[in-house]
């Protein structure tokens, strides 16, 4: 397959031609099912379970709700951008715009869980001293 396609100058690219790769498709909604569901679980028990509720947990469901919102819109989209989909120019850039920010909050939701552990492994005096559940959720 050869990447470096040049076009008669008179031609257009038609963008709506691109197929769904099935095997692509199939990989990303089982993703997509997986952390919907995982996530939503984790979200669920922590509302459940009080004693869950340390400052430590809030991180994590912050991290939960950010990658259930990558399963639930992110990968959609992600689909539909894959066959050119939306064709509207301000949907595309929504599309495309929300999915690089979900993926975004989902990292530094991941950095910050990282920061929480780092800190409280290597300083647990301090750590304990300076970070109270009122900054966890602040922060959340």
């Amino acid at each position: 397959m050869n990447d470096n396609v040049t076009l008669p100058a008179n031609s257009t690219y038609d963008y709506q031609t691109r197929e769904l790769n099935l095997y692509y498709a199939i990989c990303e909604l089982v993703v997509a099912v997986l952390a919907v569901a995982g996530n939503a679980l984790v979200i669920h028990v922590f509302r459940k379970e009080r004693r869950l509720r340390r400052r430590t947990n809030y991180y994590i469901v912050s991290l939960a709700a950010a990658d259930f919102l990558v399963g639930l819109l992110g990968i959609p989209f992600a689909l539909m951008s894959s066959v050119g989909l939306p064709n509207n120019l301000h949907a595309c850039l929504f599309t495309v715009s929300l999915l690089v920010v979900l993926c975004t909050i989902s990292i530094f939701c991941l950095v910050a869980v990282s920061v929480d552990r780092y800190w409280a492994i290597l300083h647990p005096m301090g750590y304990s001293r300076n970070v109270r559940t009122k900054t966890a959720l602040c922060k959340y």
